[in-house]
């Protein structure tokens, strides 16, 4: 009974080392790659394919149904003009504000109400976009106030841009390697930092009515308009 209880007694170390033998062996996760982390920058510039100019169009009267129906007739020979060149209500934004006009010399006394309306235009072809300004301002437009200069689709050149943006990083992380004396044998890690599409406007631009002679064809360069892309890259190093 005694050699029985013994026999067990080893057979249960026995037992207890292997399992601590297997333990011991298995091998744990070892540290990974080192990294060189860098970021890239790309941009591309092109010429823009639409343009969109805020028309201004300002009317006062006595009361604020005379101020606002004599705006909304400008607006309408406005609109009726510009269809004509091609442009129509989907491409036509209106804001319109009303607000009392005061007299100078009392503050408090309302001397009639200042209506104004704010007509933003999509021009798909920026050829025209001239012509749009001295169309609306000969149709009784009172001034324009702002012209910006885009692009319908920038998928395609922001894909460009994040191509240069990739092989900026790549550029960047070699001469890091070269000067480290390593190697980059792998990419861990990419991250799209966002890109940024600047629209070319052209600044200060105002011009107004000019009453009792013919308004000159108005001059308009587009420009380029530039869209900018940037990306983080971790390079794998040995």
């Amino acid at each position: 009974m005694l050699k029985k209880n013994l026999w067990l007694v080893m057979m249960a170390m026995l037992l207890c080392l292997g399992m601590s033998s297997v333990a011991m062996a298995a091998p744990g996760p070892g540290p990974g790659p080192a990294v060189i982390s860098v970021s890239g920058r790309g941009s591309a510039d092109v010429a823009p394919d639409m343009a969109t100019v805020n028309i201004g169009i300002v009317t006062t009267g006595k009361t604020a149904q005379l101020a606002q129906a004599e705006n909304a007739r400008i607006a309408s020979d406005v609109t009726a003009a510009l269809g004509k060149l091609g442009i129509f209500s989907k491409d036509i934004q209106t804001r319109y504000t009303m607000s009392p006009v005061y007299d100078k010399g009392d503050y408090r006394k309302v001397t009639g109400y200042r209506a104004n309306n704010v007509v933003t235009v999509t021009v798909n072809d920026v050829d025209k976009t001239g012509r749009v300004i001295d169309t609306a301002l000969s149709s009784g437009a009172t001034d324009v106030n702002g012209l910006s200069f885009g692009l319908k689709d920038v998928t395609s050149v922001r894909n460009s841009a994040l191509q240069m943006a990739v092989q900026d990083a790549r550029s960047k992380a070699d001469a890091i390697a070269s000067a480290l004396g390593v190697k980059i044998i792998g990419i861990q890690n990419v991250k799209e930092g966002g890109s940024n599409f600047a629209r070319y406007e052209m600044a200060n631009l105002r011009l107004a009515k000019m009453d009792g002679a013919a308004v000159a064809d108005t001059p308009v360069s587009a420009g380029t308009v530039e869209v900018e892309a940037d990306v983080n890259i971790d390079f794998q190093i040995q």
